[in-house]
């Protein structure tokens, strides 16, 4: 999209802005739905804790791959038609999904979920959420899509919690589920497809990023720290994934409780950026990195300390909030590490590409080794769970250290710039 095209629109299109919420709000409840419904998945798929590990995994994988292609496609054909053809697709395999078919066919499910909610969504939701609004409104609009989303995922989350503790039957709780979020996913498309605005890009520039710029950006050492400190931070985020379980084998909450927990905990919480990018301004990005990781350091500890129990579980409940109110902190400022970085404007999208590749590579292997530890030492006891926990720890302090480093560099490369223009992008 050009600037010209992007100073055409003259005002907030509040109808665009609530269909990309409701998009952004539902499009991975089916794919992530390990994270609230593990129990009751793994018993009505037939699965093991490493099994289910697998089928996120894949998941995980497809998004990896499709982060770059994503922007391609994003580039060439319009944001509506993506986005339609992404919730189609997922609310057909959703409905496929909550049949409960063989483990292979679960596999292949998600790493279609893979393609449809990243080469056809996410570059297409960034697109489409500028396009909504005139440039001095596009901060208001992507905070407006974000917030909302998370009141949405929220609200379906809990609604999805609801029809899991109306079944006698877990297995039949999460078909009910999952046929509920395939739903979900078909209204959006519709709405999408019926109401959402085509804007006429047809003046913008086709071609992306050349290979010239790609290794320009490549070349800059602080692309690759923030890369690395990110992943270390989403690491640990994606140890949430079992927490539910946790709360469930180990703290005696119900399947549809612990799955409601989980729903406050992974989406309501969400608005936690919002105050992480405003200490952000005020403290510096690098430095509410380290603040967020020496809560996850504190707070993992106390879950190794304290192992939850039945008549512990409002103490771990409120830890837990703690950890992830810390980790939404951080997520709020993972980005705006570039402005600190001193990295020129220009390479913001190639170098979006190279940090988001790199720093959810999490969600390939890090169910892997979660349902390992699980099965190796059993789901009823905490020594699994410790392991997890530790491991969070462990990245935690090198986050730290990597910050700390970011810091000096950044330092570093603000004097040797002094007085000297910022380096550009050709």
């Amino acid at each position: 999209m050009s600037n010209s095209e992007q100073g055409e629109i003259k005002k907030m299109n509040w109808l665009g802005i609530v269909l990309l919420a409701f998009s952004g709000g539902t499009i991975y409840m089916m794919p992530y739905a390990r994270s609230s419904y593990y129990d009751a998945l793994m018993q009505g798929l037939g699965v093991t804790n490493t099994q289910l590990g697998m089928i996120t995994s894949f998941f995980g994988l497809l998004t990896i791959i499709c982060y770059f292609p994503g922007g391609w496609l994003a580039d060439r054909f319009s944001a509506k038609k993506l986005l339609t053809v992404s919730f189609i697709t997922n609310a057909i395999l959703g409905f496929w999904y909550s049949s409960l078919p063989s483990f292979g066919m679960v596999i292949f499910i998600h790493v279609l979920f893979g393609i449809f909610c990243t080469l056809t969504f996410w570059a297409a939701f960034i697109k489409a959420t500028r396009l909504c609004a005139p440039p001095e409104s596009q901060g208001k609009a992507f905070g407006f899509v974000e917030g909302i989303r998370r009141i949405i995922s929220t609200g379906i989350g809990l609604v999805g919690a609801w029809l899991l503790g109306l079944a006698a039957d877990p297995v039949v709780g999460v078909k009910n589920v999952l046929m509920f979020y395939a739903a979900m996913n078909a209204v959006v498309g519709l709405g999408i497809l019926f109401l959402m605005k085509e804007y006429d890009t047809s003046g913008s520039a086709k071609t992306g990023a050349s290979l010239a710029d790609i290794v320009k950006v490549a070349r800059i050492s602080e692309v690759w720290l923030i890369a690395i400190i990110v992943f270390m931070a989403y690491v640990s985020f994606r140890s949430q994934d079992v927490m539910t379980a946790y709360t469930t084998n180990l703290c005696g909450l119900s399947g549809a409780l612990g799955a409601a927990v989980s729903s406050i905990r992974y989406y309501g919480l969400g608005f936690m950026a919002i105050p992480g990018g405003v200490l952000g301004d005020r403290i510096g990005f690098a430095n509410t990195m380290i603040t967020g990781f020496v809560i996850i350091i504190a707070t993992n500890i106390l879950f190794i300390a304290f192992p939850g129990t039945p008549s512990s579980v409002g103490f771990f409940i409120v830890i837990m909030l703690s950890f992830m109110a810390a980790h939404f902190g951080m997520r709020g400022v993972y980005y705006a590490l570039l402005t600190e970085g001193l990295v020129p404007v220009a390479a913001t999208g190639i170098a979006t590409g190279i940090i988001a590749t790199l720093a959810y590579s999490p969600d390939i292997f890090a169910p892997l080794y979660q349902g390992a530890l699980l099965d190796a030492y059993g789901k009823d006891q905490h020594t699994g769970y410790n392991y997890i926990f530790g491991l969070s720890i462990i990245v935690a302090i090198m986050g730290i250290g990597l910050s700390v480093y970011f810091k000096k560099r950044v330092r570093a490369k603000a004097a040797a710039l002094s007085g000297s223009a910022l380096p550009q992008m050709a």
